[in-house]
């Protein structure tokens, strides 16, 4: 899971952890496509923003209070073969959160940026 990851790992570097992208990861997924959750969570776990695998329990947690907060909106889906299934659409508010939190992203990028830029400046000058 983008997630919880030691501050330091065994070889003295450091590890930053980004288990906070989960939530925005699911927006973004459902803003391409509802979903069923199980397919939402081989997505997840194919992300490069994951960090191994997310558990089930996890996921489906996360989405109910993604439910309960307005975000998404889920409707059992009867098919012809297996059990009802819960599939998972993005509302406009959840549309609202997504671009939120893209502009966030988008402006830690340049934080991170211009920390590599001075630390680039320092270590070959």
């Amino acid at each position: 899971m983008c997630a919880d990851n030691n501050e330091k790992n065994t070889n003295n570097s450091v590890s930053v952890p980004l288990e906070k992208l989960t939530h925005p990861t699911i927006l973004l997924l459902l803003a391409t496509n509802k979903t069923h959750g199980y397919e939402l969570i081989q997505k997840l776990n194919q992300m490069d923003c994951i960090d191994g695998e997310l558990e089930a329990a996890t996921v489906y947690r996360m989405l109910r209070r993604m439910e309960q907060e307005g975000l998404i909106v889920s409707r059992w889906e009867h098919g012809e073969f297996g059990p009802a299934r819960r599939q998972y659409e993005l509302t406009a508010q959840g549309r609202k959160s997504l671009d939120d939190w893209a502009k966030a992203l988008k402006a830690r990028v340049k934080q991170i940026e211009s920390f590599l830029s001075n630390y680039n400046s320092i270590e070959n000058g």
